[in-house]
């Protein structure tokens, strides 16, 4: 059959179908057998059916269940009877696909429709977390615009873009601290607005690109419009009438147009944040890449929800219904392996295909589990407390609670079935995840700090001056001068006090035998000792532009930029004097974990690629009170570390960025110094206090629920 085909069905022995129904030809089934389409074109529904389900179809009009199977088992190399019959008519019916020509047929609609009608109350229930809303059907203009735009289906468009893209991650990547750091300073309410205008433009590219993609291949877009998950809005196309085609690979197209769209705009936005210069054009470009990318990769890639990822996924290996089918295959597995039924396999595939499929399924589950309950939390926290606490119980009811319930369900229906030996597993199964909830068997202790040595002091000029003497990096001995400035004001200022000084010397001197010398000498006196005293303050402003070690040790980081006859500014760092004879690290603990951690604790080190081996210490100090600044740079996430910190308001007037969690200093003594003796970025495993995972847990709900609790 090369194309449509009317489904009439008139006979008195079946039941006719109704006239509007058609068959289309599908890509051949995994198996390589033929596979066809049935479309509902009245509620725009597709079912695919085998080959035995179209013989049987195309026969319909020949009598009774029997009749037709006997043609099929005698016309075809098929062999069918009443009960395949029987099933495609319960399924055609189910499916409200026969025609209701008869008082008994629209009897039965009507009940089915009573049946599935749902009040306005269930129906809010059923659809507050999403529901669309059709703005414009926007075929015409589709199809005009269409020939305008064939320069993107080309392969040197793809590898324009490609290289672009490629090239724009690169520039990021060399830049990366500087584009982590922006991801930050980024997240406030002006933030916010330009990560929501960058969503809005992103995702409009995204469904433009499936609509042309559709209308490319000739299929129908009905309409395009603003669907509301959990509240937000969010942009969608129906391509519905994809199943339409034949070729999986142009489904597929379709499918995976918008994320291509969203991918191709994330590489531009990327590659222009990393050449232009700062301003509103580089953060516009920063919203779309980060927004783009995010989105692309986080949601509508993945497989495990109902968006482009599973549509992809499941036309690259033509394989329909996959998240049904491969749930009917997990649910099954789990009844044989864990109660050990004898239950047939709803289907078989090829090769490890099943196992695949099962592996799917699993993955599938944890993910909506996850997903489920951030949606749960979110609409807690979107509405108010008492409407929250409701549409987050319906939310954990529904997706989660009662899925679980009717799986619960059927075991204990069919408890007889479950083997003895299952049962002691189970048992014991229990029992050991019991214990291993209420045994106090965690000690460890996470957390993230850096190494330096226990004695370490950077050196600065308290005045400016110009360097006159450079050290060399190395060994220093306490108070051996290691810079050298001078401060040509300093000694003008010096020199005048000096001279004033001795004038006033001169006229204490003339002073003598004069009538009012005795009254004038005091005053003279006076006024030289106050210049004595600027002379002497002079020196030791100047003494101090002599920098000194204040401890033996090595003399490190000194500043590239220093030279003879450099300038330098007041507090300006030159170097640092560090004792690497012993080291610390000043490490920074969660406040949940902090109780667990004692003076005395051993502890393990390990500083990530730089060093193969681990080092250990001891815990020397724990803090009392929360960490208010980070006491280095390289902990701050503003400039690629791992402590996330918030951006000082204008109203709080000082440099540093204070952590965004509730932290605590653990100051940890080692036992060895390490690679490089150099300043590094650590991570740090104490082994703390033991503690048991399932009350940690409980303290940590009834803490929240009793935070939560006030109205």
């Amino acid at each position: 059959m090369d194309g449509p085909v009317n489904i009439v069905g008139l006979a008195p022995g079946l039941p006719p179908l109704r006239d509007e129904l058609r068959l289309l030809p599908a890509a051949a089934n995994y198996d390589g057998s033929p596979a066809w389409m049935v479309q509902d074109p009245v509620n725009n529904r597709f079912f695919r059916i085998g080959w035995l389900d179209f013989e049987v179809l195309l026969r319909w009009t020949q009598g009774s269940a029997k009749a037709v199977a006997d043609s099929v088992s005698s016309e075809t190399t098929l062999s069918a009877d009443e009960s395949d019959v029987g099933a495609l008519l319960s399924f055609l019916e189910q499916h409200s696909l026969l025609k209701a020509d008869t008082p008994q047929a629209v009897d039965r609609l009507r009940k089915r429709s009573l049946l599935l009608k749902k009040n306005p109350y269930e129906w809010l229930l059923h659809h507050y977390l999403f529901f669309r809303v059709p703005l414009v059907r926007p075929q015409l203009w589709l199809a005009k615009i269409l020939p305008y735009l064939s320069w993107i289906f080309t392969p040197a468009t793809f590898v324009c873009i490609a290289g672009l893209t490629l090239t724009g991650i690169f520039l990021a990547a060399r830049q990366w601290e500087t584009f982590a750091s922006t991801v930050v300073d980024h997240l406030t309410w002006s933030g916010l607005l330009g990560y929501s205008l960058a969503l809005v433009f992103a995702k409009t590219l995204h469904e433009m690109g499936h609509a042309i993609a559709a209308t490319r291949y000739g299929v129908r877009v009905a309409h395009m419009g603003v669907a509301m998950l959990v509240m937000f809005p969010m942009l969608y196309t129906d391509t519905g009438e994809s199943w339409k085609l034949t070729n999986p690979r142009q489904r597929l197209a379709i499918a995976s147009a918008g994320i291509i769209a969203e991918l191709a705009l994330a590489g531009l936005a990327t590659l222009a944040w990393s050449l232009a210069p700062e301003g509103s054009f580089k953060n516009a470009m920063f919203f779309l890449a980060t927004t783009s990318w995010a989105l692309t990769v986080l949601l509508n890639a993945s497989p495990f929800m109902r968006f482009d990822g599973y549509f992809i996924l499941a036309d690259l290996f033509d394989f329909p219904n996959l998240h049904e089918r491969s749930g009917a295959l997990a649910r099954t597995w789990l009844r044989r392996t864990l109660l050990g039924f004898d239950e047939p396999w709803p289907e078989r595939t090829q090769g490890h295909g099943n196992t695949l499929l099962i592996g799917f399924a699993l993955a599938t589950w944890f993910y909506r589990l996850f997903v489920f309950l951030g949606i749960a939390l979110l609409v807690y926290y979107f509405f108010f407390k008492l409407l929250g606490i409701f549409l987050m119980a319906v939310e954990l009811v529904w997706f989660i609670a009662r899925p679980v319930a009717s799986e619960l369900r059927v075991w204990r229906q069919r408890r007889r079935e479950i083997r003895f030996s299952r049962k002691i597993a189970a048992l014991a199964l229990m029992v050991a995840l019991a214990l291993l909830g209420l045994l106090p068997w965690q000690t460890n202790v996470h957390g993230v700090g850096w190494a330096h040595p226990e004695r370490q002091q950077q050196i600065y000029s308290p005045l400016a001056g110009k360097l006159t003497a450079l050290p060399k990096a190395g060994r220093v001995t306490q108070g051996q001068v290691v810079f050298t400035l001078e401060s040509p004001d300093l000694q003008v200022s010096e020199k005048r006090a000096s001279g004033l000084a001795s004038a006033r010397a001169k006229e204490l001197l003339g002073l003598s035998g004069l009538p009012d010398g005795e009254e004038r000498r005091s005053q003279v006196q006076t006024q030289q000792d106050m210049f004595l005293a600027e002379v002497r303050l002079y020196e030791g402003e100047q003494s101090r532009m002599q920098l000194a070690a204040p401890f033996s040790g090595v003399l490190s980081d000194l500043d590239p930029l220093l030279a003879v006859g450099v300038w330098v500014q007041p507090r300006q760092p030159l170097a640092v004097v560090l004792d690497p004879a012993r080291w610390v690290v000043e490490a920074y603990v969660p406040e949940a974990e902090v109780t667990r951690v004692r003076v005395g604790d051993a502890v393990r080190v390990y500083f990530g690629l730089r060093s193969p081996r681990v080092l250990t210490g001891r815990v020397e100090e724990v803090d009392a009170a929360r960490t208010a600044a980070l006491p280095h740079s390289m902990l701050d996430a503003s400039t690629g570390g791992p402590i996330a910190t918030l951006k000082p308001s204008a109203e709080e007037r000082r440099p540093e960025r204070a952590p965004k969690d509730a932290i605590y200093r653990v100051r940890i003594t080692l036992d060895s110094a390490p690679p490089g003796q150099q300043m590094m970025l650590a991570d740090v495993v104490i082994s703390g206090e033991g503690h048991a995972w399932l009350p940690a847990m409980f303290s940590r709900v009834a803490a929240v629920a009793i935070r939560e609790s006030g109205f």
